[in-house]
């Protein structure tokens, strides 16, 4: 039970004293059977590398977002401050270089000055603020780039603040998350072309090496971060230029990686070319790299973003072959819930399409949900069940677009969907906030009339409301498309009121989809009364 405290005597050398339990460090008696003081000989403790690094990690890491990234700024610039002007460095001789092997550490880690890890950390924080707060705009990137450029200018002097590919691909990775600005991707592309001309030369057959890069693969990176951002662009020309960035990555020393090919992928999906998916595909095994799960559910993901004809059917036709090769064993991939619900979707902007959608396009999505359903039922799908597949169904017969016969056929489809969700959700998946309001959309658009409506819309709604499942949307849906006797009425009746939402109607809703109260969109207080006063005539009438 001793204790062992460290102390600075008044010369300033640091001593350690040995405590008992029953002794103290201030006024106890300690005899010399209870105490050894020994003399360390050393200066007092000052701050160094480590230290600043550390306490930077940790806004870095710190989930703080903007807040972190400037504290950590902040801390970046004091060490800087202080290695400009000396101000706390202490002599040579406190060193011994041959006591820093064993701790991982050299000489800059013990003076007072930023080395790489000190701006990459700093980066880092920035790159995460701008994946986290997507409308921060461009600033959390630009300060990424800013601190690259200073890395880049500070290293060309020094080796130690010399940025490697870990830093370039931050920064990169920054410009990539950048939501909603067009020319992310042209800065992205930029700071990759300033890596290969500092760094990689045409005519070098062997990669560059760099500090903390240990493989191969890692040299791929800041291509697959650009090939993202041009992903994530809007710009109609950004597929060419993602393909474009692989092409130079092929012909490059650098190996393409899995990885590599799947950001290509992402590209052509998000843009609906499916077709230049494909040939991504052939692209990969020339290059001995096996396709994953995620390759061949972003194909069948870009059939349902294209503008094609007979889109659904292209999908499915896809994903039967893949299930096939599976069967004969010239693929191992399994197709899945999220490959089902691809189809799905795609189907489900089909059947909107006045040309060639319609109920024949429902029709053929329901074989292939039933399929679904089956696979679920024997064990044969990887990764179970849940809602995705019904709700994808349940929106391909909400869009259809047909005659008057047409959609009421379709409005069944739908009813008997959710009435089977309902009844068996081991096999379709468990009822949530985004089916009823899938469901709620379909009852809109394809009853007879408005009676109709009204009724399937009041019956959804209390069961959203009974089963946690009451969003947003749901609450819009039925304030705006039934009349506000009715909805001021059913939410009363069922413990709700104009300023108030039970906490149970919403206990299953993620927080940002969460309702706020309907004060908006009900009738005024004196309104609401007078209802009041209806119901309780009509109940003590019935009475």
């Amino acid at each position: 039970d001793e204790i062992e405290e460290e102390l600075v005597d008044e010369e300033g050398s640091l001593t350690k004293i040995e405590l008992s339990d029953n002794s103290t460090a201030e006024g106890g008696d300690v005899t010399e059977e209870e105490a050894q003081w020994v003399d360390l000989d050393l200066p007092p403790l000052k701050p160094n590398t480590v230290a600043f690094n550390t306490s930077i990690h940790a806004w870095a890491s710190s989930q703080r977002g903007r807040k972190g990234a400037h504290r950590a700024q902040e801390l970046l610039s004091q060490l800087e401050s202080f290695s400009e002007s000396e101000e706390l460095e202490g002599p040579e001789e406190w060193i011994d270089p041959s006591s820093l092997v064993d701790d991982g550490m050299d000489e800059h880690d013990l003076n007072l000055s930023p080395n790489a890890r000190s701006y990459s950390m700093v980066m880092n924080a920035w790159s995460n603020v701008a994946t986290v707060d997507r409308g921060s705009g461009d600033s959390a990137a630009l300060h990424c780039e800013a601190i690259l450029a200073k890395m880049e200018e500070r290293g060309a002097d020094d080796a130690s603040i010399r940025p490697n590919i870990i830093a370039y691909t931050t920064c990169i990775s920054a410009w990539a998350n950048t939501r909603g600005v067009e020319h992310a991707a042209s800065r992205a592309e930029g700071i990759l072309n300033r890596l290969l001309d500092t760094h990689y030369t045409d005519v070098q057959s062997e990669l560059p090496s760099f500090e903390g890069v240990a493989d191969d693969a890692s040299h791929a990176a800041p291509f697959n971060s650009v090939i993202t951002a041009c992903a994530r662009s809007s710009d109609p020309s950004s597929t060419d230029r993602a393909l474009a960035i692989l092409d130079k990555l092929e012909a490059s020393p650098i190996p393409p990686t899995l990885t590599s090919y799947n950001a290509a992928l992402d590209a052509c999906a998000r843009h609906g070319d499916p077709d230049r998916g494909q040939a991504i595909l052939d692209r990969m095994r020339e290059n001995d790299i096996e396709p994953d799960s995620t390759s061949y559910n972003t194909i069948l993901n870009s059939y349902s973003r294209t503008l094609e004809p007979l889109r659904g059917d292209r999908a499915r036709d896809f994903l039967f072959t893949l299930e096939d090769r599976r069967e004969s064993g010239d693929s191992s991939f399994a197709p899945s819930r999220i490959s089902y619900a691809s189809v799905l979707n795609a189907y489900a902007r089909e059947s909107g399409d006045r040309e060639c959608g319609g109920i024949a396009t429902v029709k053929r999505a329901k074989e292939v949900y039933d399929r679904f359903i089956e696979k679920v039922d024997y064990g044969y799908l990887y990764g179970g069940t849940d809602s995705h597949c019904n709700a994808a169904f349940l929106n391909c017969c909400a869009n259809v677009y047909g005659t008057r016969s047409e959609r009421r056929e379709a409005l069944i489809m739908a009813i008997q969907a959710f009435e089977q969700t309902k009844r068996d959700p081991s096999l379709h998946g468990e009822l949530n906030h985004y089916i009823f309001s899938t469901m709620l959309k379909a009852c809109i658009r394809l009853s007879s009339d408005s009676k109709e409506c009204h009724k399937l819309l009041k019956s959804l709604f209390v069961q959203a409301c009974n089963r946690g499942c009451m969003s947003n949307v749901v609450l819009g849906q039925f304030l705006k498309n039934t009349p506000p006797q009715l909805n001021l009425r059913v939410i009363l009746e069922n413990g709700g009121s104009k300023r108030s939402i039970p906490e149970e109607w919403h206990s299953n809703v993620p927080p940002r989809h969460k309702p706020s109260p309907p004060s908006a969109t009900l009738p005024a207080d004196d309104e609401t009364e007078k209802m009041r006063k209806v119901e309780r005539q009509s109940m003590s009438g019935n009475n």
